[in-house]
């Protein structure tokens, strides 16, 4: 890693420095196990007012099924009651009341809920006891922030243990990727990025478009090509090696927001963009839409049309991915000048002519969701077919003009 890099991050690394609100620290949330119980439980029931019915359910049990051995039988991914504040002992034993408890006729898991992976005077025993009673197949789980197998004793070396952030991470990434979802439940999307915030990613994370400026630093400095390795955690401990935990952080988020916006420009391609295409083209000249690239081009939204003559694939490049097809590939023959270039907007490609061009789309925008009237990828597309059919030809009043794109 070159010092002109770090030179270029260290103005966007420190604005994280200062406090970004987040619920939970306001109200000192999350300092007591109760607390935390309450929120999971209200995560865990499907009807809860949180709109997302047995997904974080289903995330859980999963977690659970990954974690027992192969010769167990899987817990199902729905149909259970939760319940919390449940007594594990017999009648004539002392009290010993669980955090929640998730079970149905056939199933039942019986979860301690603690800052660490630590039974903290429960006993393991008597956990287990109660999650097989009446036939049952039965679990018992430590829902724990820190996972230290050393405070595992007592029995409780037995328990699986799930953490918060492999959770919270889950259930991130699963509203996040959710446009339709985010735009009905903004109020629970806001809380759960909180808790996200507050329990994965630590402090110090920024918004999306100060990320965003990172990744623009990241391309522009060469950096890009990072984004492509594999184990992405692997890759994210070697960055944090350079530049401490501050820039791991980013690099984490700054591959989350890759795939969010990856996750947008699929979608507005399957949808306005396609129809746009056939209202214009035909309606069977969008063949498929492709997002299956790895190493340099995984930031890639591919198009495949029916076009005359010969089918023309074109592609909506972003970040790393534009920056190489732009600068480092050299099988790209025409491309945008690098001193004229924006790699916080989307480029366009057309892969028989070897073309790549620069859009007036910009990644800030994706993230707001692209209105469904927006032509301007659109309008690019057909300047990069050019003469590649008759039908073209004459659509060239709906191309957006050079001062709009």
């Amino acid at each position: 890693m070159s010092g002109d890099l770090l030179n270029l991050l260290l103005p966007v690394l420190g604005r994280s420095l200062d406090q970004r609100f987040n619920v939970f620290d306001v109200m000192h949330h999350g300092t007591h196990e109760k607390q935390l119980s309450n929120v999971f439980g209200w995560l865990l029931d499907a009807g809860g007012s949180h709109n997302l019915g047995d997904s974080f359910l289903g995330i859980f049990i999963n977690e659970i099924n990954a974690a027992r051995q192969k010769n167990e039988p899987p817990f199902p991914g729905q149909g259970y009651l939760v319940r919390q504040e449940m007594n594990t002992s017999r009648m004539d034993e002392a009290a010993d009341i669980a955090d929640i408890v998730i079970d149905n006729d056939a199933f039942r898991v019986v979860v301690e809920n603690f800052h660490s992976s630590d039974g903290h005077g429960h006993d393991f025993g008597q956990y287990a006891r109660y999650s097989v009673s009446e036939g049952r197949i039965g679990a018992v789980v430590l829902l724990c922030r820190d996972e230290d197998r050393s405070r595992l004793t007592d029995g409780w070396e037995k328990a699986l243990v799930l953490t918060y952030s492999g959770l919270l991470a889950q259930l991130y990434q699963l509203v996040d990727a959710d446009a339709l979802y985010r735009r009905e439940n903004p109020d629970v999307v806001s809380f759960v990025e909180q808790m996200h915030r507050k329990f994965s990613t630590e402090a110090g994370v920024v918004g999306d478009r100060e990320v965003l400026k990172f990744l623009q630093v990241m391309t522009e400095a060469g950096e890009g090509v990072r984004f492509r390795k594999t184990p992405h955690e692997q890759a994210a401990e070697e960055f944090a090696s350079d530049l401490a935990t501050q820039a791991r952080q980013r690099y984490l988020e700054a591959r989350q927001l890759l795939q969010r916006i990856k996750n947008l420009l699929k979608s507005f391609a399957d949808g306005p963009i396609r129809s746009q295409l056939q209202a214009t083209v035909g309606d069977d000249v969008v063949r498929g839409v492709q997002t299956n690239f790895k190493g340099n081009y995984q930031w890639t939204v591919a198009l495949e049309l029916a076009t005359i003559p010969s089918p023309i694939t074109v592609q909506l490049k972003f970040g790393p991915s534009a920056w190489f097809a732009n600068e480092q590939d050299p099988n790209w023959k025409h491309r945008v000048s690098p001193e004229h270039t924006d790699y916080s907007r989307v480029f366009v490609t057309r892969t028989d002519t070897q073309t790549v061009v620069e859009s007036g789309v910009t990644l800030y925008e994706v993230l707001d969701v692209l209105d469904s009237n927006d032509h301007r990828l659109h309008g690019v597309i057909l300047d990069l077919l050019g003469e590649a059919s008759d039908s073209l030809r004459s659509l060239s009043p709906l191309r957006p003009r050079t001062e709009d794109r």
